[in-house]
């Protein structure tokens, strides 16, 4: 999907890191197959980092919609997972 790779070369720019982020694998459910066209979709990303492998999901009636959801939480968790943690309060 053009769209994960246009994602991917603007976030590169300002955290360099993220090159080491790779899609391991991308599935589709159908959630409601009776309603058609129209019906829930469930989309399932795999992430990894080359030490940690994570899980997301995204769903909305729009595939399109489903996949950024899940895809931008994959992000979202691993730009969190490389922030440094402060315990003071």
């Amino acid at each position: 999907m053009l769209w994960m790779l246009l994602l991917r070369k603007a976030l590169l720019q300002y955290y360099p890191s993220l090159a080491k982020v790779t899609l391991v694998d991308y599935k589709v459910r159908n959630l409601e197959e009776s309603i058609g066209t129209g019906s829930q979709v469930r989309v399932l990303i795999e992430s990894s980092d080359g030490e940690t492998e994570w899980r997301t999901v995204g769903s909305s009636a729009n595939i399109i919609k489903a996949s950024w959801l899940a895809l931008a939480d994959s992000v979202e968790y691993w730009l969190v997972k490389q922030a440094p943690v402060s315990l003071s309060a």
